[in-house]
C-alpha cells in the first residue's frame, strides 16, 4: 500500500516494478518470472527479499530488524545502513521520518486501517 497504492501496474522512477517497487536486477535474484503485474508472484519476490534484508541484517548487526530498520533497508538499501552502522539516528532525517510513518501505519489496528483504505 505505501509503495504504490497496491498498484501492479506500477513502475517507479528508477525502474521499480510492482506493486511493491522492487527493482528488476533485485526481482531477477528471486525469480526468473517477468510477471511484474502478478500480485502473487510481487508477493513472494517481495517475501524472499524481506528474509534477505533480515538475515543480512542480523549477520551484520547482531540484532533482529525492527520495523523501522525494514523500511531503511527496503527503501534506502542495506549497504546505505550499514555506512550509518544500522543506526536510526544516524540516517538522514527523512528517511527516518518516512521509515517512522511506516510503522506508525504498521501499527494501526486493522479497522482503522479498514475504514481508511474505504475512504481512499
Amino acid at each position: 500500500m505505501i509503495e504504490s497504492g497496491n498498484n501492479d501496474l506500477a513502475v517507479g522512477q528508477a525502474g521499480e516494478v510492482s506493486r511493491f517497487q522492487i527493482r528488476p536486477q533485485v526481482w531477477r535474484q528471486y525469480s526468473r518470472s517477468r510477471a511484474y503485474q502478478d500480485a502473487d508472484v510481487a508477493a513472494l519476490v517481495a517475501q524472499k527479499h524481506i528474509a534477505y534484508l533480515e538475515t543480512l541484517f542480523r549477520e551484520r548487526a547482531g540484532r533482529e530488524a525492527t520495523d523501522l530498520d525494514i523500511y531503511i533497508l527496503w527503501n534506502a538499501g542495506p549497504g546505505y545502513y550499514e555506512r550509518h552502522g544500522f543506526s536510526l539516528e544516524r540516517v538522514h532525517r527523512e528517511i527516518r521520518d518516512r521509515a517512522q510513518r511506516y510503522v506508525n501505519l504498521r501499527t494501526v489496528p486493522a479497522a482503522q486501517q479498514a475504514l481508511y483504505t474505504s475512504r481512499s
